[in-house]
């Protein structure tokens, strides 16, 4: 973990992209999602070294905020959750998923282009940036993390105090949106948080205990029913997992057959050469086996001492740190 801040500090510091790459790559995150596997189930022993990780990675997204690098905020973001969520500590995520949200405010007029699966990915090109495939990803993830972090808050018997920063930012964003879908979601969002606040409210004014009662409030969120926000993200993001699916699949099924259209059209146009080919080819073929042979195993023995020096220059480059 120190050793991730210590990389983290010399990208804030120093401002050069050899510095923020050391922070925007796979090996970085997959880090960053171990110690969160960790600490997630982990002894009292361990727990001083879950604010640490929070700091880290909060640090990580701020550290760049093109929108570009909003696949890598959103991965983050999603460990932020999975950690409080584990560890039953709040971590406030408000302002990173609206930062994101605003990217999604101004509808692009870009043409439309095939979507990407931004689960995979850390960053995309300038170009792929602009295009509308890439805001209804980007709007999608960060609708399913916001819908999670409310449901998170919705346990909580303070839900209608901590839920007032996410309603009051929405509401903001909503006058500035221009997109019907977009608003429509975020709308009824709004709504199953004010019916969670009302019933929290209803429900906790008839409790004799005080709030610094630490017991009685967590046996008074145990007894409480699933609430409505909860209900609400389990059914959008079954619902959404499966219209993805199908789409996934229906592109799959257009892509086999533009493949097979081209096999079949690149073979009707050269059956006439084929037997001509054939000749052609069986007598060049015993002609440069021994030689492709020996070409081969030579090129096997270079390559390998290539390959070896390259990793051991990737190596150093990855264990490399700035003081």
């Amino acid at each position: 973990i120190r050793q991730l801040a210590i990389t983290l500090r010399s990208a804030v510091t120093n401002k050069k992209k050899k510095e923020a790459d050391s922070v925007y790559n796979w090996q970085y995150v997959n880090s960053l999602h171990l110690w969160v596997g960790v600490l997630s189930d982990c002894d009292s022993c361990l727990q001083p070294l879950i604010y640490p990780l929070v700091q880290i990675m909060l640090g990580v997204v701020k550290l760049h905020s093109s929108p570009c690098h909003l696949p890598l905020h959103l991965h983050v973001i999603r460990l932020l959750l999975h950690l409080g969520e584990q560890t039953n500590k709040h971590i406030p995520l408000v302002h990173p998923l609206i930062g994101v949200l605003d990217f999604c405010a101004v509808q692009s007029r870009a043409p439309s282009t095939k979507p990407i699966d931004l689960s995979c990915v850390l960053r995309v090109t300038k170009g792929y940036k602009k295009t509308k495939a890439y805001q209804d990803g980007i709007f999608d993830m960060t609708y399913e993390l916001l819908l999670n972090y409310c449901a998170q808050l919705s346990r909580s018997i303070s839900f209608p105090e901590v839920s007032f920063p996410v309603v009051l930012w929405l509401k903001k964003w909503l006058k500035k949106c221009d997109s019907g879908k977009y608003k429509s979601l975020i709308k009824q969002l709004l709504e199953k948080i004010d019916q969670v606040s009302k019933t929290i409210t209803s429900a906790r004014s008839s409790v004799s205990f005080s709030p610094k009662d630490f017991k009685e409030v967590d046996k008074w969120e145990e007894e409480q029913p699933v609430t409505v926000l909860t209900t609400y993200f389990n059914t959008w993001l079954k619902l959404h997992r499966a219209v993805k699916e199908k789409e996934q699949n229906a592109a799959r099924e257009a892509d086999g057959k533009n493949e097979d259209n081209n096999e079949n059209g690149d073979d009707a146009e050269n059956e006439d050469d084929a037997e001509s080919d054939l000749e052609e080819v069986e007598r060049e073929v015993d002609g440069e086996e021994n030689e492709s042979r020996a070409t081969v195993a030579e090129g096997s023995d270079d390559e390998g001492a290539e390959d070896s020096g390259e990793d051991a220059d990737d190596i150093v480059e990855d264990i490399v740190f700035s003081d």
